[in-house]
């Protein structure tokens, strides 16, 4: 019941915000859930598409939410080209093998004996617990093989000894805490790197926290690629990563315009608590109008690093900004394009993605 009262409350912010009465939105609806792309009725409202001043009929129709992007991306990317993103290791292992520029790998800790290149190797927990307990370097970023949302992320600055160690954010995490999560079995292991430094302008934008842009970058029928559209992932400095969350970490997303780097609509999270800013909570500088530093750099790093995953036709690629230029943080598949749908106001199906899945039909 309490779903069907939240859904009864949207229904009624709509009618009250655009004066589209609750039967009306009924329709709405179910033609969309009808259609093409499934849209389901929470989406149907967290993500915006009920706004006809953003989104008419037709662009309705093209809008999705996870159900088609989960569909859109098993036509678009290879299952056993999967593993070239979704691994850390086999990622960084190909993108330093031709020459593109990734967060430094210190060590790494892998039970089966991998890493990225000739970084340290630690393949048992005794000797983890060890450097643990006497090697670590200060300050590092740690991160799992496997992993998604930030899970399993840590980035510390010094040892505080017995009692662990000291983070980015003044927080204490023990020692046993930290060896819990590196020997979690889901996370494949380990990934210890020299922490970013951010280029100064972002830092004076948006503080230490690493904030990456999400480029997302589709291979043509003629394998071409191109950024279709561009997010900035902008963390707070009471977090240790940028993830967005659905607005649940605090973190904010920026949209940014794929031609000249611009960011033109900052929120909070979705419709309806999502609110639009446009200065930095933390920093009180002004985010919307600035353009983001090397911007040109950035695209053209990631189209030349998507040629090397031909298997993959939708890439999302973490990238970010520092003092030595922009650095490919990680590539991912199987992300939710609802989100950036709602925040650039746009559906996410274009001609040029629909001509891609009427090229590729698959299951």
């Amino acid at each position: 019941m309490s779903k069907l009262r939240k859904l009864f409350a949207y229904s009624g912010l709509v009618r009250a915000q655009t004066g589209k009465s609750r039967r009306q939105q009924i329709l709405e609806i179910l033609e969309l859930f009808r259609g093409r792309h499934k849209l389901g009725i929470e989406e149907y409202y967290e993500l915006g598409v009920f706004d006809d001043v953003f989104f008419s009929p037709e662009a309705k129709a093209q809008c999705l939410g996870w159900r088609s992007s989960v569909r859109i991306d098993r036509i678009l990317n290879d299952d056993y080209w999967r593993a070239t993103a979704n691994d850390k290791i086999l990622n960084y292992a190909l993108l330093v093998h031709y020459g593109f520029p990734v967060p430094e790998t210190l060590l790494t800790y892998s039970p089966s004996g991998r890493r990225v290149a000739n970084e340290r190797l630690l393949r048992t927990e005794n000797e983890l617990r060890a450097y643990l307990s006497a090697d670590l370097i200060f300050p590092v970023f740690i991160k799992p093989v496997h992993g998604t949302y930030g899970r399993g992320t840590f980035h510390l600055q010094s040892a505080l000894g017995d009692s662990g160690y000291l983070d980015i954010r003044g927080h204490t995490v023990s020692r046993e805490a930290l060896l819990s999560a590196c020997t979690n079995e889901k996370y494949a292991g380990m990934l210890f790197q020299k922490p970013l430094v951010q280029h100064p302008e972002v830092v004076a934008l948006v503080g230490p926290t690493v904030s990456c842009v999400r480029l997302i970058v589709a291979l043509g029928i003629d394998g071409a690629p191109e950024v279709v559209l561009a997010f900035w992932k902008i963390g707070r400095q009471k977090n240790v990563t940028d993830n967005f969350c659905m607005g649940e970490s605090g973190n904010l997303l920026g949209w940014v315009s794929t031609d000249t780097g611009e960011v033109e609509r900052v929120i909070t999270g979705l419709w309806p608590t999502g609110t639009e800013r446009v200065d930095h909570p933390d920093t009180n500088e002004r985010l919307v109008g600035v353009r983001l530093p090397a911007w040109s750099e950035a695209c053209s790093l990631c189209c030349n690093a998507a040629e090397h995953f031909p298997g993959l036709r939708l890439q999302h690629w973490d990238v970010a900004f520092s003092d030595r230029g922009p650095v490919l943080m990680e590539l991912n598949t199987e992300a939710d394009l609802g989100v950036p749908q709602f925040l650039g106001r746009r559906a996410f199906v274009t001609e040029r993605i629909d001509a891609l899945l009427s090229a590729r039909p698959r299951g």
